[in-house]
């Protein structure tokens, strides 16, 4: 017979200090860690002493047996620059609900960027009415040109989320903050010496939060997501496969690679110097390529370089299993998705079907649900998805569409 007792969860704190979290959650990791050894189960930990399971958490995490602390999460509001949260985001057992650039108005730093921001937003919902009439309500119309001109403003522009980290996993990523602040010295770049700087005050943040360092992160890990700025060294040389594991590789903005990060189950990483917002371009809108307004958006996004606009392009390495990449595909290929994330998870959706024999027979079935006709198609198509959203598109013209 199975038997579940439930023996903490998660609750609202209208305020405790950082020795108090500190605490609290190291004693809840010495309690946990009893159970490897109880004879009678929990029931008997939560008897003992707090001194008992003090000295246990002390002598497991000397040990460097941490798992025992990753059972405590700490709910933290986080209000960072975009790129922060993007850094934060990048940590495979964290958890965040953040405010949509989407679907909210964003408050940019400098009035350059501002006047882009409103300027872009009023070209594109006339692009919107001109090519899209009567399909839209003017709210949704307001929405989507926001989130298309917010291509325009800086990767360090303010944003907040509700942000969850095991108790474990605050001092390894006050490590791997020193780790990439160290090698961020040695490098040019003024989006460096800006993150350097916002590093700095994370860094001071996140021990306001937890206090002490109680433990090191002990196998060297450091920020994957960005290997430049943590390591020095590009780390974009993999080869494209695609099979039952796979890499694929693309060019995206720092706002699509932000929606891609909220899949856990793939791994993702940018590379880019940090001193050249040009590298590798800018994102243009669909809906106003091969226009007269092509060759202006990238006259005035190039104008704002200087701050690290949303809308430059990166160098991204997408790695993963073939069957967690059809779970993306039920969230992304959609016609309320982000549209930039939407036509790339298509263009990796067609080389997997260009390298079919690669997958088992169970992959093959996965392909054949997210195809039609040897193309990739919308989910409101896939035999095994049903929606519950709804959108103005469809399965016929979600793929086609240009906002």
């Amino acid at each position: 017979m199975i038997k579940i007792q439930t023996i903490a969860m998660t609750s609202e704190l209208d305020a405790i200090t950082a020795e108090e979290l500190n605490h609290e959650q190291t004693l809840l990791g010495g309690k946990f860690a009893g159970t490897c050894y109880a004879k009678e189960g929990y029931a008997t930990i939560r008897t003992q002493p707090e001194e008992k399971a003090l000295r246990r958490a002390n002598s497991t995490a000397q040990r460097g047996h941490h798992s025992v602390f990753q059972h405590g999460m700490v709910t933290m509001e986080v209000i960072c620059p975009k790129i922060i949260a993007m850094l934060l985001n990048s940590i495979g057992v964290s958890n965040t609900s953040e405010k949509s650039a989407r679907y909210t108005q964003m408050h940019p730093e400098t009035e350059r960027e501002q006047e882009l921001y409103q300027k872009w937003h009023d070209i594109i919902f006339e692009r919107i009415t001109q090519c899209y009439p009567e399909r839209f309500s003017e709210v949704e119309m307001d929405k989507l040109a926001y989130e298309n001109a917010r291509y325009m403003i800086s990767v360090f522009c303010e944003t907040s989320m509700v942000y969850s980290l095991p108790f474990r996993n605050i001092f390894y990523v006050l490590d791997w903050i020193e780790k990439m602040q160290n090698n961020l010295k040695q490098m040019d770049g003024e989006f460096n010496r800006r993150l350097l700087k916002e590093l700095s005050s994370l860094q001071e943040a996140f021990l306001s939060v937890v206090g002490k360092r109680s433990f090191h992160d002990n196998k060297n890990e450091y920020f994957r997501f960005m290997p430049v700025q943590a390591t020095g060294e590009y780390d974009d040389d993999n080869q494209e496969y695609y099979g039952d594991v796979y890499t694929a590789k693309f060019l995206a903005s720092f706002a699509q690679v932000a929606q891609e990060q909220r899949h856990r189950t793939t791994r993702v990483k940018i590379n880019f110097s940090g001193n050249n917002p040009e590298e590798f371009g800018f994102f243009v809108p669909p809906i106003l390529k091969d226009t007269d307004w092509e060759q202006k958006w990238l006259r005035d996004i190039a104008s704002v370089g200087n701050v690290y606009p949303q809308g430059m392009l990166v160098s991204v390495t997408e790695q993963g299993l073939f069957e967690d990449f059809v779970v993306k595909c039920k969230d992304r290929m959609c016609g309320r998705a982000q549209l930039e994330i939407m036509q790339i998870t298509e263009q990796i959706a067609a080389r997997f079907v260009t390298n079919r024999e690669n997958l088992s027979a169970a992959n093959r079935k996965r392909l054949d649900n997210i195809t039609d006709a040897g193309k990739p198609c919308a989910r409101c198509g896939y035999p095994d998805f049903v929606c519950q959203e709804g959108c103005t598109w469809g399965k016929k013209e979600t793929l086609q569409r240009l906002i």
